[in-house]
């Protein structure tokens, strides 16, 4: 097939890459300054997102993976166009331009973060997700609109995914340097919140099993080991031989565990370690 794929010099777009590129033709659309090639199976497109030019992709696509996001997260709202343009109207004019032009399968990579805590009974109150996250949940609602004309739509949503090279901001490498560095890491209470981390291997072999599937879906995607973020900085501090040191807060946070009986039956079962995954990460960063 003819796959193209947005944000593919991110984390999970170098994996998946390099997976897909064994028995598919790849087309990488990528930022200014990226370090991929073009091979006999990838051509890299170096093309804007944030000012998207439809006329320069490419003909005869099957499938497109959206999994770009915005650098700037946390830089609101001074980078709140940035969020817009390539959060929701870059992936939604892909979509647009998928129907028009007769491609198979959509798949957009959301985020775990969008899911929230409902008040019962239902209360005037507005729960806020961050600029961020709300952005990733309205292209979600704004996409769906879509579904219909694709013969697969997917959205994914990781839940603490990582891998080496990951941006040192992201929260496992953040981790990691905390505790080399001998930092105070923040605490909910006595162990802080619960999740359950998922290796980008893993990730990329769930996605490549996305095109054996024909429907709409929505698919959490996370890892097999629940641990609080305590737990996960003592297993770091092993791995780095320090013992962590914490700032504990009186105040309560809601753990944030995937359910990944759908990832299981219809995908695949993480197999990475969670110990395994971080240690790898450790020894990347540590070269």
């Amino acid at each position: 097939m003819n796959i193209l794929i947005t944000g593919a010099n991110g984390l999970l777009g170098k994996s998946l890459l390099q997976k897909l590129s064994l028995k598919h033709n790849i087309y990488a659309i990528v930022g200014k300054n990226n370090k991929l090639k073009s091979t006999d199976n990838i051509k890299i497109l170096e093309i804007d997102l944030f000012n998207l030019n439809i006329n320069k992709l490419p003909k005869n696509i099957d499938v497109i993976y959206y999994l770009a996001q915005s650098n700037h997260f946390r830089e609101f709202p001074s980078k709140t166009i940035d969020m817009l343009n390539i959060n929701i109207n870059a992936p939604v004019r892909l979509a647009l331009w998928g129907k028009q032009n007769n491609i198979k399968k959509f798949i957009f990579v959301s985020s775990g973060g969008v899911y929230k805590h409902p008040i019962k009974p239902l209360q005037e109150v507005f729960e806020k997700n961050g600029f961020y996250l709300d952005s990733k949940l309205s292209a979600e609602i704004l996409l769906r609109n879509f579904a219909s004309f694709f013969e697969t739509f997917v959205i994914v949503r990781p839940f603490f995914m990582y891998g080496p090279g990951q941006n040192t901001s992201m929260l496992i490498p953040r981790l990691i340097n905390n505790v080399q560095d001998e930092n105070e890491i923040t605490l909910s209470y006595k162990n802080g919140i619960k999740i359950n981390p998922i290796y980008v291997d893993d990730v990329s072999i769930s996605m490549e099993k996305l095109l054996d599937l024909k429907g709409e879906y929505t698919f959490n995607i996370a890892g097999n080991e629940v641990v609080s973020l305590r737990e996960l900085s003592e297993m770091i501090g092993i791995i780095v031989n320090k013992t962590p040191k914490y700032k504990v807060l009186d105040n309560s946070q809601s753990d944030l565990v995937a359910d990944i009986s759908k990832m299981k039956e219809k995908l695949c079962k993480p197999t990475m370690a969670l110990i395994d995954g971080l240690e790898r990460v450790y020894r990347a960063t540590s070269r």
